[in-house]
């Protein structure tokens, strides 16, 4: 599910399903006692899996206004099979990331093999997936799709190309609120993390929490608002919300140039690779140079007759495109995808780049919208002008020239400039006093969430343990490896790993 345009935040990757039914809308009426009902989802076969539930439960849009407007937050769950080899610990809510991941897509995936997860957490825990609102089932966030593919510059080098940028976000904003109504204003991670509270109360369980990617910092906000109804917590692949702009751009394309240069290092010497022998960092800026002077075509995509609002990818690739792309090809390290990346690279240089194309909203990637009508509300740029904007840009281009400071972080910076509606969460630093400790867990070679959030988290966490991945890659619970399994030990038993440990799977 992971998406690597520039018009996405999405930070884990799990393959996206169907809708449970058309995108729920929200209704004025009052907030009646909260009640979570199971039924079966035989109704949804794309779900793949008899052995579903599907929930839901009413919650406010404003928690501020709990008697307000209200809408209907949608989840699944996974029961532990009925011959289970081990005893019941509880409720394991997953979260894979974002904004706008889908905890129904993440568990449905479980269910069906698609994600394969070890027998001891499948025997010890019923499995929850959320839907956060403004994801998928939950007030699934709509935008106008036309705006969405004006092809602007997140990287504005006129003061022209500046106004261009803030138009399209202001006018995009606009048009979500024209869809979602007042919605879109409550968004934000801490109305989301209530909602998750609301859903925990049902159950009458302690929380258990595996947040992967931003769904660490959904797990951060829920761990700060109700710190003691907590079991265990699992962060794998840290996103820290309290840094500044300029701190969180640098951080992230750091990370992604020293994968990026990582691969280049594999690249010139691997028997598998396309590029064995080339000097792949003269390469990669020839590449750059030209598909900034001419956009290289995307065949794929080389649509006629269709207007813009229908397609679901863009014709061609330029610059930004590579730049921003490359990264999500580089969330996962194995052999396989060196290899294809590597090719990918080549046949670009040759005239085909559609491995690099931008994905549209029409494609099947409902979280692209999502991922700014929630990132808007938590992060608000500072930047007020074209010379701001430059200043900044200049800085993290001199901190990673190999990416010329591309990143995740940058695109949500960029396409928040001139977002309609005011944040609700902006950045902060957080104190997280829970009973018991938090487990962090990052690769130290992460291309996207750096271990330098990771380390900073701690300053955040009255008590927590950090383990390490000494690898590559984003995130490590989706690895069959010792950091999951130790992983899945604390999340069972509530056993931390020994402070300071590193392991190398």
């Amino acid at each position: 599910m992971r998406s690597t345009t520039p018009s996405s935040i999405i930070l884990l990757a799990l393959c996206a399903i169907p809708a449970l039914s058309a995108p729920i809308q929200h209704t004025l009426a009052p907030r009646t006692e909260n009640s979570l009902n199971w039924t079966d989802c035989s109704a949804y076969p794309w779900l793949r899996s008899k052995d579903l539930q599907c929930g839901n439960i009413t919650v406010p849009v404003d928690w501020a206004a709990p008697s307000g407007e209200t809408f209907t937050l949608r989840m699944v769950r996974l029961p532990r099979p009925a011959n289970a080899t081990r005893p019941r610990v509880g409720s394991l809510f997953i979260n894979p990331g974002g904004p706008g991941g889908s905890g129904v897509t993440a568990v449905a995936n479980i269910a069906s093999g698609f994600e394969p997860v070890s027998e001891e957490i499948l025997h010890s825990f019923d499995l929850i997936g959320v839907d956060p609102r403004g994801v998928q089932q939950s007030v699934e966030s709509i935008c106008d799709s036309a705006i969405w593919a004006e092809r602007v510059s997140l990287f504005p080098k006129t003061q022209e190309e500046y106004d261009r940028l803030v138009d399209k976000n202001r006018r995009l904003g606009e048009s979500c609120r024209a869809q979602m109504g007042s919605v879109v204003d409550h968004l934000d991670t801490i109305s989301a993390a209530r909602d998750h509270e609301a859903v925990r109360a049902a159950l009458g369980e302690d929380m258990n929490w595996l947040g992967i990617s931003y769904g660490s910092m959904l797990g951060a906000q829920y761990a700060q608002l109700f710190p003691g109804k907590i079991r265990t917590m699992v962060f794998d692949g840290v996103l820290q919300h309290s840094r500044s702009e300029w701190d969180n751009a640098r951080i992230e394309t750091t990370a992604y140039a020293a994968s990026l240069r990582k691969f280049f290092d594999w690249a010139e010497t691997n028997d598998e690779s396309a590029l064995k022998g080339r000097d792949v960092e003269k390469f990669w800026y020839e590449l750059l140079a030209k598909a900034r002077q001419t956009p290289i075509q995307n065949p794929w995509c080389n649509y006629t007759n269709i207007p813009p609002q229908f397609r679901d990818c863009r014709e061609d690739v330029n610059e930004e495109d590579i730049l921003f792309n490359t990264q999500g090809l580089l969330l996962t390290t194995r052999q396989q995808n060196r290899v294809f990346l590597a090719e990918a690279l080549v046949k670009a240089s040759q005239g085909n780049a559609d491995d690099f194309a931008s994905s549209l909203p029409m494609s099947f990637n409902p979280s692209l919208f999502a991922g700014i009508t929630i990132g808007c509300q938590d992060w608000a740029p500072t930047d007020s002008s074209f010379e701001d904007l430059q200043a900044k840009m200049r800085m993290v281009e001199e901190a990673a020239s190999l990416t010329k400071g591309a990143s995740q972080t940058w695109t949500l910076q960029a396409s928040c400039i001139g977002w309609p509606n005011a944040p609700k969460n902006p950045p902060a630093k957080l104190n997280i006093k829970t009973q018991d400790p938090i487990l962090l867990v990052n690769s130290l070679r992460d291309p996207s969430t750096s271990y330098e959030w990771a380390v900073g988290m701690q300053d955040e966490i009255e008590k927590s343990v950090l383990l390490t991945r000494n690898g590559d890659g984003h995130t490590s619970w989706s690895l069959s490896g010792a950091t999951r399994v130790a992983i899945d030990h604390y999340l069972i038993t509530e056993e931390l790993p020994a402070p300071g440990t590193v392991l190398d799977s």
